[in-house]
């Protein structure tokens, strides 16, 4: 018995091969994310900049490291290019469809809605549709993590989150 996951291959027959192609999602906008995050801090403090460069070239250096092993597998034979793992299965596309969708809307809404409401709002969607929790549970897991970010994002480390009406509330009430 083999102690490895994978099928034996007997002589002539051709290793099975693991397909890439859905994976590459995340490192992609990892560093669109990173990119922007570069050009987004030009005219702020040096501090953050420091801080910005950092978490840039660190997600860099991770893509870096999934791209070189994604050559190194393409051109051993031990990955081919495939891209319908991402859409075969319809109901987990529908649900990373919604996923998106939800992130989008939850941007979009920043402006003017502010941080907290539109991570609570993001969250609530998130747990309700995509974990199908009950909605008391939602309503307490979004609040609290919403609040949270709030506290440590925008009251700790004063971030110059868009301000919405939660914020601008807090502030009138607490003078932070």
């Amino acid at each position: 018995m083999s102690a490895h996951l994978e099928p034996e291959v007997t002589s002539g027959e051709a290793a099975p091969r693991n397909a890439t192609g859905g994976d590459w999602i995340i490192p992609v906008i990892a560093a669109g994310f990173a990119t922007y995050y570069l050009f987004s801090i030009r005219d702020l403090v040096w501090e953050a900049k420091i801080a910005a460069v950092f978490v840039a070239v660190v997600l860099y250096a991770l893509i870096a490291v999934f791209v070189v092993t994604v050559v190194v597998g393409l051109r051993r034979g031990a990955l081919r290019v495939d891209f319908t793992p991402l859409w075969e299965n319809a109901a987990l596309f529908r649900v990373r469809g919604l996923l998106f969708l939800l992130a989008v809307l939850s941007v979009a809404a920043l402006p003017w809605a502010g941080f907290t409401l539109s991570t609570f709002f993001f969250l609530l969607a998130s747990f309700l549709w995509l974990e199908k929790m009950s909605p008391r549970m939602a309503l307490i897991t979004a609040a609290s993590l919403a609040f949270g970010g709030y506290v440590l994002f925008i009251a700790i480390l004063r971030t110059t989150f868009p301000l919405g009406p939660f914020e601008l509330a807090a502030r009138a009430l607490t003078g932070l």
